[in-house]
């Protein structure tokens, strides 16, 4: 009887500790891991292919000399500001003329006026030589132009829009006087606004409803005039410098608040 007793006692010790073995956490283990600083210079850099750079050094060249064309010359220094500025209503202005030239309506009624997005203006104009890079730095973008119809209930909402924005959107066609509690009154070439639609030129990305501008996403009509707005400028300061005159703009108080 002793021996059994003792040969279960020490089985029941081995399970013991093999319970309170299973109960403990798992060893932690620790890893070391090491690395190195590698500068990249030039002296990483692969070697150029002269073949490839050469062809490349052509398309370059071709492009550094169609930016560096001369456009035309500007009399002044040209910037965009709040609630008007110089660039706003040179760019505004041209657009609505170019846009009218274009425009051919199934109805015979012109455009009304232009509205363009302040942000869309990315650099100034200088005075003296305008070349075509500097234009393309003013409007990178690929944007095209559009005259939207509008219900007279959403142009209402236009110049709501224009009372309470903080920046002097560029206008062409339009005098906008803003008062101390943002009410307004409009002017749409020289007559008040009317309970009618209008036509607006403008950008297919305000359009599109850019720049918070949801008052254009539900058209009465829109047509496209298929000229993007930079090659518009472009085309406008040609004709200036083929004529001889310096491109200009001023400050008429369309905006005014």
């Amino acid at each position: 009887m002793t021996l059994k007793y003792r040969i279960v006692s020490i089985g029941s010790s081995i399970l013991l500790l093999c319970l309170l073995w299973g109960c403990q956490s798992s060893p932690e283990f620790s890893r070391e891991i090491s690395g190195s600083v590698l500068a990249v210079d030039s002296n990483l850099a692969p070697l150029k292919d002269p073949a490839v750079d050469s062809i490349i050094g052509i398309y370059r060249n071709e492009l550094e000399t169609e930016m560096n064309e001369v456009l035309a010359h500007s009399a002044q220094h040209m910037e965009k500001a709040s609630p008007e500025g110089l660039l706003n209503n040179f760019v505004a202005d041209l657009i609505l003329e170019l846009g009218e030239s274009l425009y051919d309506p199934d109805e015979g009624s012109a455009i009304d006026f232009c509205l363009l997005n302040y942000g869309g203006l990315r650099t100034s104009i200088p005075e003296g030589p305008v070349t075509r890079g500097r234009i393309f730095e003013l409007m990178p973008f690929e944007n095209e132009m559009v005259v939207i119809t509008l219900s007279a209930e959403k142009t209402r909402e236009l110049f709501d829009y224009l009372a309470l924005a903080d920046r002097g959107m560029p206008v062409s066609g339009v005098r906008l006087n803003v008062g101390e509690d943002r009410s307004w009154e409009a002017e749409i070439r020289g007559t008040p606004f009317e309970d009618r639609k209008y036509r607006v030129l403008t950008s297919d990305y305000l359009a599109g409803g850019g720049d918070n501008m949801t008052f254009f996403l539900d058209p009465l009509d829109q047509k496209y005039l298929n000229m993007r707005i930079r090659d518009a400028i472009i085309q406008y300061l040609k004709q200036a410098d083929s004529e001889g005159r310096k491109i200009s703009a001023e400050l008429d108080g369309r905006i005014s608040q």
